[in-house]
């Protein structure tokens, strides 16, 4: 097969899915694991479905186990509410297969950590200074572990980093927010955790999104749930971006209490609507939240390579 990104891939594992085309959506996922082995533990899911569409339980079993052999567990929320799986419900083979999957998952540290924080080399402890903080919240399908690397140099800096996880995992590495609401409630939690065992400049706090993480940090910049002064979104997507008008109430919150922002989107993503993200920056700036919109040609939904640079644009803009 020619080389596909993972969003062609999954439109095209809908169709089968749609069409009932089960058979050939098998060999199709099959065959894309070929080109795209990091993404096995989502390839291997859908060839899962495939084969207990096809009522070959013992197949759609064996495939789940190659994920387990390669150290991938598959959630409770997908091993008992994925509609392909109901027939395997209390199968032997699949029960057994579910609760190494359960024991996997207890047993892995990343889905224990609530909250990932990285801070300067003793300081912001809860007696000393404040520090300003970076609160980070990852996309969908996504993890705090995948996007360290992106946001921990700002603790060089003397910024306290906060990452917080989404409760909802998926798979190894995969973790979801469900919907603004309820996430927004999770990570004001998490951020209220944060502020009690470190000393943060109330002054000084940056939200940070990607896709749906970012639809998420910016609708809790406006409310005000978390008192930020800024934010900085990568590709923001999800319901409220593909529904502009949910976003009024929270504009209104947002109404003169002088937040500042900065949202990169690239040209080339196909997981957003680029026009509603140029709508909304335009809505932003007429409710007096003073928005900058950065497009990047060739960039798909992804960090730009010289995001370091952006993100330090971005403080300069945010906070002077």
């Amino acid at each position: 097969m020619t080389l596909e990104n993972m969003q062609q891939i999954g439109a095209q594992v809908q169709q089968h899915f749609a069409a009932q085309t089960y058979q050939q959506g098998l060999d199709y996922t099959t065959a894309a694991l070929l080109d795209h082995p990091d993404d096995f533990p989502l390839i291997n899911y859908w060839r899962a479905c495939f084969a207990a569409r096809m009522e070959q339980p013992a197949l759609a079993c064996q495939i789940l186990e190659t994920s387990l052999t390669a150290g991938t567990w598959y959630s409770d929320l997908i091993m008992r509410q994925s509609p392909s799986f109901a027939g395997l419900q209390g199968k032997d083979e699949f029960e057994r297969v579910a609760a190494i999957c359960a024991q996997m998952q207890a047993a892995d540290p990343a889905a224990a950590l609530p909250v990932l924080v990285v801070r300067p080399e003793a300081a912001c402890a809860a007696d000393g200074p404040g520090c300003p903080l970076a609160f980070f919240l990852h996309g969908n399908m996504d993890s705090v572990q995948a996007n360290l690397p992106r946001w921990s140099p700002l603790a060089l800096r003397g910024w306290l980093v906060g990452l917080p996880q989404s409760a909802r995992a998926m798979w190894a590495g995969a973790y979801a927010w469900a919907d603004y609401e309820s996430a927004a409630e999770e990570v004001a939690g998490h951020f209220a955790s944060v502020g009690r065992q470190y000393n943060v400049d109330p002054t000084q706090i940056l939200l940070g999104g990607f896709s749906m993480g970012g639809e998420v940090a910016l609708g809790l910049a406006l409310s005000g749930q978390i008192p930020a002064q800024g934010f900085v979104l990568i590709g923001p997507g999800g319901p409220y971006m593909d529904d502009l008008d949910q976003w009024q109430p929270l504009l209104e919150q947002g109404r003169g209490r002088g937040l500042r922002g900065l949202i990169l989107a690239g040209e080339a993503d196909a997981t957003i609507p680029l026009d509603n993200i140029r709508e909304l920056v335009a809505r932003l700036n007429q409710h007096g939240v003073s928005t900058e919109l950065e497009t990047i040609p060739g960039l798909a939904h992804e960090y730009p390579a010289d995001f370091n640079d952006r993100l330090a644009y971005a403080l300069k803009y945010i906070f002077g």
